[in-house]
């Protein structure tokens, strides 16, 4: 079951990447993480998600971070960060996952989603959507709609 939804994630990283790939008004930054090393990713044109590999735990709330901080540091008025989840955090709380999104949502104006692969034992994020299952058509529709909203309402920040 492992294997199988860190290949979804990757999956969907890659449709992410695709799906924004060309267009001038965003920029797409992907990384994958274990409890103690933050990997890059890539870009929308050099998206290496599929050749991330599972193992050594995962800090979420780390790599949240460090997404955040590479985001604040962009010009764009709008800004996105997806986490795609395979499971709970494992080199930290849920609740100081939580409160991090909290925090990078309501004070920092930063929209956080989480994108989760499989079920959760605590959904962390402000957003969240499940891409499980066998209906993927559907919660990709779900996903697309949930981040058009939410980029409509930080534009006016």
């Amino acid at each position: 079951m492992a294997g199988e939804r860190i290949e979804r994630a990757k999956l969907f990283a890659t449709l992410i990447a695709l799906a924004v790939r060309g267009l001038s008004s965003v920029d797409a930054r992907f990384f994958g993480f274990t409890g103690d090393t933050i990997y890059d990713a890539g870009d929308a044109h050099r998206c290496a998600a599929h050749a991330l590999e599972p193992g050594g735990g995962n800090n979420d709330a780390a790599a949240l971070w460090h997404a955040a901080s590479l985001a604040l540091r962009s010009p764009r008025r709008s800004r996105l960060l997806v986490m795609v989840s395979d499971g709970s955090p494992t080199e930290c709380t849920v609740a100081a996952l939580k409160a991090l999104a909290l925090r990078l949502t309501r004070r920092m104006g930063i929209a956080c989603v989480q994108a989760a692969v499989a079920p959760l034992d605590a959904i962390a994020f402000p957003h969240h959507v499940a891409i499980e299952g066998d209906d993927l058509a559907t919660a990709t529709r779900r996903f697309g709609g949930l981040v058009a909203r939410l980029l409509r309402s930080t534009a006016g920040r």
